[in-house]
This record gives structure tokens, C-alpha cells and sequence, in this order.
């Protein structure tokens, strides 16, 4: 195949970025040109791919992540306008001069639909979490008692759609409003989960290609001890993401649930949480600030995690059970999922004790019909082909693009 160069635009999260990266990765090798538009905080990790830095300022990035999902209406969505203004200016014709082949784009930066469409070039989405369509929209898919906050977001969603097309109209663009950008399909949309964990998978015609989790080698340096994992130990892993991480009375609650037990618990603390606010650590309990997750999943018996996209996928690829603890209506719907496909179990934050600790895990370790089905679905999540798949797709829809310029 001829070299195309593609450029992806992505919202600047690490959540949103990472599963590109191994693509980009990839792409690279395969001989194509790949550049990233990102914030600086995302330099290092995009050039070790071997792609491209093109660097612009985000509003996002000097706002406390926990602030814009519980402080603002519509959470992080009542931002997407703002930063969109703020970004295109900045964006738009530095793109237009590197006459890509394909864009590569993520749902969520809604800003950058608007820079597909005022420059026409042929572009395919990458979907970090669930897909939806005008059949299927997972935030309707919560528990009892959510009612109210998803009223509040969808009131919030009609004022941000308005002032979206009102943008829509000042870069001459077809105006869309937000729920248009979350169902939106081009030719060819990769998400990064199997189909079978989609909800309702069978509702998302041959556009939509399911590829799993896109999983490489992380480029960070890390001073963690791997050595001093014992493997006559089972080890359980313990991670709250990098978001919702600042809590050292959860940590401490650890601590006493399976401190001075036959596990060994790998804990990341993040880096919010300084050891002397944690006090004395168990000789069974290896606390870090950053933790190489990726390698202790492939040694891990249980996960108790935050039920992050990234962090179950990688959970489900390493074949690892889950205890989910939510910390947001989105990782809710996905510790939902896990409890109702038998990958796991959900505990709400509420209910977390030293006793239900304790009991959830050991609960997941020995559940022998729970495990069965997690082996089972870690094959599934292989079989769906990760990376090398979506990199396939993306130089075949290049390829069959019939006026692109190439690199």
C-alpha cells in the first residue's frame, strides 16, 4: 500500500489517548505518516510512538478533572464548546496546510467534526468507550437513583447543543448538536471493545469495526519493584485511575482489609496521595504512586478498580476478575455491565467497608463459574484483533479513498 499520512485529533485525556497510541504505533512502522494535535502533557508519549507533536493550548488541561465531571452541569461535556472555540483557531488551518490523507478522530473532541467537515477530507472516528447510534445510547443504561443527575445532564446537553451550532454556522459548517456527535457514524468507526461487551453489539452494521483493546508496551519510565513481587503469593491489585485516585482513607481501608493476609496487594496510590498521608503500609502491600499496570495484570488474581474503560479492557485481556467500585455515572454503567455479564461484582462506594472488601474479593477469587467466563471473554477480547486489526481497517479505508493526498 502507498504511504498516507493521517492526522488524529483526540480529546487531551490520558483515557482518550492511550488506546491510539499503540495504533499510531503501528501505523508508523507499517510506513505511514501519523501526527498528533495535542496538549504538551501528551509530548513525550506521542513521539515515542514515532509520530508526530503538534502542539496546542487546551482549556482542559488547567481544570480539575473531578471538577468538570461533578462541578459543572453536563460535567466535561459542558466544556466541549469552549474548548472548541478556543482550539480551532489555533488548529484548523495548520491542519488544512498538512493536506492529510485521513483524519483520525475521537467522538468526544467534538471540535474536531468541525474541522472534518470544513476541510473534507476523508475521516474515520476511534471510539475509547461504547458506541452509540440512534438505537443504542448507554447513559439511558443506569441504576435506579441516577434519574435525576441524567435529567440535570440532558437539560445542560440542549443549552451546549445550541451553543454548538451556533459554532457550527461561524466556520460554515452543517450545524450537529451533541447527541448528533455521540451517533454520529462515518465509513469506518473502530471501538476499542469487543462487540460482545457491547451493549446491544448486534444494533452497529460492517461501520463499525470492534476491535478490542488496543494494548502495547507502555514508554514510561518506572522505578517500580517488580522484583519484590513474590510468586508463591496471589496478588491482588488494587487502582482507582488516575481521576478519582485522591482518597487515603479508601487506601487505608485497604490497608486493614488485607493487611497481614496471604495476598500480595499491589496498591496505586497516585500521584495525589503522598506515602505520609497513608501512614505505615503492611509488609504484604507494595504502595506506588505509579504503578506499570499492564505487568501486574498479567500476574494478577483479582482487580479492585474504578471500572475505567481502559482499566477493564486491559482487566478482560490479561483474563483478571474485577471488584468495581464506580466513581462516576459512566464507570457505573461499565461496573454494571461487568456484574451483569459475570465478570465481576459492584460494590457502590457507600457500601465499601473493611467486611465487604474482604468478602467481594474473596468472593471473585474462588468463584469458579465467574472465572470460567472471564477466561472466556479474554478470549473473545484477543480473538477481536486489537491494534493490528484497527490499523488494517484504517490503511484499507485510506487506501480506498478516491482523491486523498499522500505523504
Amino acid at each position: 500500500m502507498m504511504a498516507s499520512k493521517y492526522v488524529f485529533l483526540t480529546l487531551p485525556a490520558y483515557g482518550h489517548v492511550n488506546p491510539t497510541l499503540a495504533v499510531a504505533e503501528e501505523l508508523v512502522k507499517r510506513g505511514q505518516e501519523v501526527i498528533y494535535y495535542l496538549s504538551d502533557p501528551f509530548q513525550e508519549a506521542v513521539q515515542a510512538t514515532g509520530a508526530g507533536f503538534r502542539r496546542y493550548d487546551s482549556q482542559l488541561e488547567h481544570i480539575s478533572p473531578v471538577a468538570i465531571t461533578y462541578g459543572i452541569p453536563g460535567g466535561i461535556l459542558a466544556r466541549m464548546v469552549d474548548e472548541s472555540r478556543h482550539v480551532l483557531p489555533q488548529v484548523l488551518d495548520r491542519i488544512r496546510a498538512e493536506q492529510p490523507s485521513c483524519i483520525v478522530y475521537e467522538t468526544m473532541c467534538v471540535w474536531a467534526r468541525i474541522v472534518v467537515q470544513a476541510l473534507n477530507v476523508p475521516a474515520l472516528t476511534l471510539r475509547a468507550s461504547y458506541a452509540m447510534n440512534e438505537h443504542v445510547n448507554v447513559f439511558t443504561m443506569t441504576a435506579p437513583g441516577q434519574s435525576e443527575a441524567l435529567q440535570g445532564r440532558s437539560e445542560a446537553m440542549e443549552k451546549i447543543s445550541t451553543e454548538l451550532r451556533t459554532l457550527c454556522e461561524k466556520y460554515h459548517v452543517p450545524p450537529f448538536d451533541l447527541r448528533g456527535a455521540f451517533t454520529h457514524a462515518e465509513q469506518l468507526n473502530v471501538v476499542f471493545l469487543p462487540r460482545e461487551f457491547q451493549p446491544s453489539g448486534g444494533a452497529f452494521d460492517d461501520r463499525y469495526v470492534f476491535v478490542g483493546p488496543s494494548i502495547l508496551a507502555r514508554h514510561e519510565a518506572s522505578d517500580f519493584p517488580l522484583g519484590k513481587l513474590n510468586s508463591e503469593r496471589p496478588i491482588l491489585y488494587i487502582s482507582l485511575g488516575t481521576v478519582f485516585n485522591n482518597q487515603p482513607e479508601f487506601f487505608k481501608r485497604c490497608f486493614e482489609a488485607f493487611g497481614e493476609t496471604l495476598w500480595q496487594v499491589v496498591l496505586s496510590r497516585g500521584r495525589n496521595v503522598g506515602s505520609a498521608d497513608l501512614g505505615a503500609v503492611p509488609d504484604n502491600f507494595l504502595a506506588s504512586a505509579y504503578v506499570p499496570q499492564l505487568d501486574i495484570l498479567k500476574r494478577a488474581r483479582v482487580f479492585v478498580t474504578h471500572s475505567g474503560m481502559n482499566s477493564t479492557m486491559e482487566s478482560l485481556y490479561y483474563g483478571v476478575p474485577m471488584v468495581c467500585i464506580p466513581q462516576m455515572i459512566e464507570q457505573k454503567i461499565t461496573a454494571l455491565r461487568i456484574a451483569d455479564m459475570g465478570l465481576g461484582i459492584m460494590l457502590e462506594t457507600a457500601a465499601v467497608n473493611v467486611t465487604t472488601l474482604r468478602e467481594a474479593v474473596e468472593r471473585v477469587a474462588h468463584d469458579v463459574t465467574m472465572c470460567e467466563r472471564v477466561r472466556q471473554m479474554q478470549q473473545i477480547t484477543r480473538d477481536a484483533g486489537g491494534y493490528q486489526r484497527a490499523v488494517e481497517a484504517i490503511m484499507q479505508f485510506a487506501q480506498n479513498q478516491p482523491s486523498v493526498h499522500r505523504g
